[in-house]
C-alpha cells in the first residue's frame, strides 16, 4: 500500500499567505498557512467507485458532489439548504404537493453546454424508472414519491414537480441530496452500473482520470459558477489501511487524511509538527442492530428490555474516551434538523431485569444465568467486523452489561467480507455492533425508507409505528411533518431495532504547510469536500463558523 501511495504521490507547490486561523474555523481566508494550492494529494479510505450515482463510493460522497452537484445544499441534514444549481425551490400549492424549481441562468456542464430543466427532469425520471437503483433513487420513488406524470417542464430553466403525497421538505429531499446528471450523457446508457467513462457535471472539479480502488485525479473547473477553485488539482489516493494512511500523512506523502482519527489518537496527533486537527460535527453513530426478523429479537417488549440493559455512558467513556455524545439521547442523531429534543434510550438495568423476568427469562436451573421461557440456555451471538477494534471492544463491554442481569452473550469478530455476508445477505446473527451512517441517522425521509423495509420483514406487528408512518406521510405543513416525525421517533426509541451507543466527534488531520483553508460543514462529516476548495466568498452560508 505504501508503494501505491508513492506511485501516485505528486509534487506539491503552494502559494504562501499569512494570518491566523483557529482549528475548526470556516476557512475564511485568515489561516496561517497557504490559502491556495496548485496541487494536493488526499488519502481516502474507501474508493468512490466510478464517481457516478450508480458507481458506488457511498463513503466518499463528497467526491461525487465535487463533480455532479445538487439543486440545493450542502445536504438535507442541518440548517435549511441554500441554493446551488437552483435560483429558487418553492411550493406553489398550500398542501406542499407541487413545487417549482427555477435554475440559475448561465450554469454550464463541463463540456460547455448549458444546464437546463430537461436535465433535472431526466435525473428524476432516470433515478425512479431507470435500469438500476442506486443510493439516491429511493428519494424519487419512495420518500418522497415523484410520479413521472407529475413533472412538467415550463421552460429551459423552470419545471414543476408534483408528489404522490405532501412534500413539506422537498427542498431538502431530494433537492439537497440528489446529484443532477446530464441528460445528453446518460439517456442512451442502458446499464449505468457498467459505466466506465467520466461523468460530466457542473461542479468545481472535472474528473480527468481514475482507477477504481486506487486513485482519482480531479482538475479545477475554471468556469465554475461559484468561482474558480482555490486548488487547481486534487489527487485522491485510496488507502484502506488506517496505519498506512496516517504514516503517509506524517511523512508528507499525502497532504490530508479523509478518515476520522480514533479518539485515543487525537492527543498524540495534535502534537505532530505541521499537522492541524479539526473537530467536526460528525453525523455518524455506533449502534447495536437487532435481527428483528427472528424471535425473540423482533418482540417489542424484548427490544425495550435489551435497550434498558446497555450502559451508553460507560461505552462513550471507555471506548469513545468521552469524545462524542452519549447514545442515551436516542435516535436519530441529535444534531439532525428533524430530531425530537425529547428522545431518549435510557439505561436502567433494574427495569431491564424486570422486563426479562416478565417475559419468562428466568434462572430455572440455579446456574446464575437466565434461560429462555422454554428452558433453553442462552448464548446470544454478537457479530462485529474484526477490522473495527472500537466496535469489538464495545461488543465485549455489552456482553458484560447483559451479564450483569444474568444474560449470556458472546462476541464473534469476523473478517469484513464474512461479516457483511452474515449481516446483509444470510441474516445469520442475533445482534451486531457497527456504525450507522448520516444518511440513516439524520435524514427524515430516509428514516421512512428504512421503516418501509422493516415493515416487510417484521416477525411481530408494530401497529403503533405503522399508524404513525401513515400520519407522517399525510402531514401537509413542515410543522405537522416534524410533529409526526417526533411522535414516530418516540416509538422507535421505546422499542428500538437499532440501539444507539454513542455519537462520536469527528477529528480530521491535514498538513497545514500545504494548504490551510479547509471548512467545516454540518453533515459533510470531514473537512475534505468541495466547500473547502471553492472561493471563500462563495462558502458563506454553507460553512459553520468556529465549530467546537
Amino acid at each position: 500500500m505504501k508503494t501505491r501511495v508513492l506511485v501516485f504521490l505528486v509534487c506539491i507547490s503552494v502559494l504562501m499567505s499569512c494570518g491566523q486561523k483557529k482549528t475548526g474555523s470556516s476557512g475564511d481566508g485568515s489561516g496561517r498557512g497557504p490559502q491556495t494550492a496548485e496541487e494536493l494529494t488526499i488519502g481516502i479510505y474507501d474508493d468512490a467507485g466510478s464517481v457516478t450515482t450508480w458507481g458506488g463510493g457511498s463513503y466518499s460522497p463528497w467526491v461525487l458532489d465535487a463533480i455532479n452537484e445538487k439543486l440545493a445544499g450542502p445536504n438535507p441534514y442541518g440548517p435549511a439548504p441554500k441554493m446551488i444549481l437552483a435560483e429558487y425551490i418553492r411550493p406553489v400549492t398550500d398542501d406542499n404537493l407541487v413545487w417549482e424549481i427555477k435554475l440559475k441562468p448561465g450554469i454550464k456542464w463541463h463540456d460547455g453546454t448549458p444546464l437546463t430543466s430537461a436535465d433535472v427532469k431526466f435525473t428524476i425520471d432516470y433515478n425512479r424508472e431507470g435500469p438500476s437503483n442506486n443510493r439516491y433513487s429511493h428519494h424519487t420513488s419512495s420518500a418522497p414519491r415523484l410520479p413521472g406524470e407529475g413533472i412538467t417542464v415550463i421552460d429551459d430553466l423552470t419545471l414543476r414537480v408534483a408528489g404522490a403525497y405532501p412534500m413539506p421538505y422537498f427542498d431538502r429531499e431530494p433537492c439537497a441530496e440528489l446529484p443532477i446528471v446530464q441528460k445528453a450523457q446518460w439517456e442512451n446508457i442502458q446499464d449505468p452500473r457498467q459505466f466506465t467513462g467520466k461523468s460530466i457535471g457542473t461542479g468545481p472539479y472535472k474528473l480527468v482520470d481514475y482507477k477504481v480502488g486506487e486513485y482519482y485525479k480531479l482538475e479545477a473547473n475554471a468556469d465554475y459558477h461559484l468561482g474558480k477553485p482555490l486548488v487547481n488539482k486534487l489527487n485522491l489516493v485510496v488507502i484502506r489501511d488506517f496505519s498506512t494512511m496516517f504514516t503517509a500523512l506524517r511523512s508528507g506523502e499525502i497532504d490530508g487524511a479523509a478518515r476520522n482519527l480514533p479518539p485515543e489518537m487525537v492527543e498524540e496527533w495534535s502534537k505532530v509538527p505541521n499537522v492541524t486537527i479539526v473537530k467536526t460535527p460528525y453525523l455518524w453513530g455506533a449502534c447495536i442492530t437487532l435481527d428483528t426478523t427472528k424471535l425473540p429479537f423482533g418482540d417489542l417488549a424484548f427490544r425495550e428490555a435489551i435497550s434498558y440493559a446497555i450502559n451508553r455512558d460507560e461505552l462513550l467513556r471507555i471506548v469513545g474516551l468521552g469524545r462524542g455524545i452519549t447514545g442515551t439521547v436516542g435516535y436519530p442523531h441529535p444534531r439532525s434538523f428533524h430530531t425530537s429534543p425529547n428522545n431518549s434510550q435510557p439505561y436502567d438495568p433494574e427495569k431491564a431485569a424486570q422486563l426479562f423476568t416478565e417475559l419468562g427469562y428466568v434462572d430455572r436451573n440455579g446456574d446464575g444465568l437466565r434461560e429462555t421461557p422454554e428452558g433453553n440456555p442462552i448464548n446470544w451471538r454478537i457479530l462485529v467486523d474484526a477490522s473495527a477494534p472500537l466496535y469489538v471492544r464495545a461488543a465485549e463491554i455489552i456482553t458484560e452489561h447483559l451479564g450483569a442481569i444474568n444474560l449470556k452473550a458472546h462476541v464473534e469478530a469476523l473478517e469484513s467480507a464474512a461479516y457483511s455476508e452474515a449481516v446483509n445477505v444470510t441474516g445469520n446473527y442475533n445482534m451486531t455492533v457497527g456504525e450507522f451512517v448520516p444518511h440513516g441517522l439524520a435524514d427524515d425521509d430516509m428514516m421512512m425508507v428504512l421503516l418501509f423495509g422493516e415493515q416487510k420483514n417484521d416477525i411481530v406487528p408494530f401497529k403503533e409505528r405503522d399508524e404513525a408512518m401513515v400520519a407522517w406521510e399525510a402531514a401537509v405543513s413542515g410543522e405537522e411533518r416534524l410533529a409526526a416525525s417526533h411522535y414516530l421517533q418516540g416509538l422507535l426509541n421505546k422499542h428500538p431495532r437499532r440501539i444507539m451507543l454513542w455519537y462520536p466527534d469527528g477529528f480530521f488531520a491535514y498538513n497545514n504547510t500545504r494548504y490551510d483553508n479547509y471548512s467545516v460543514i454540518m453533515g459533510e462529516n470531514d473537512i475534505f469536500h468541495k466547500y473547502s476548495f471553492i472561493p471563500n466568498e462563495a462558502r458563506k452560508g454553507y460553512v459553520l463558523e468556529n465549530f467546537n
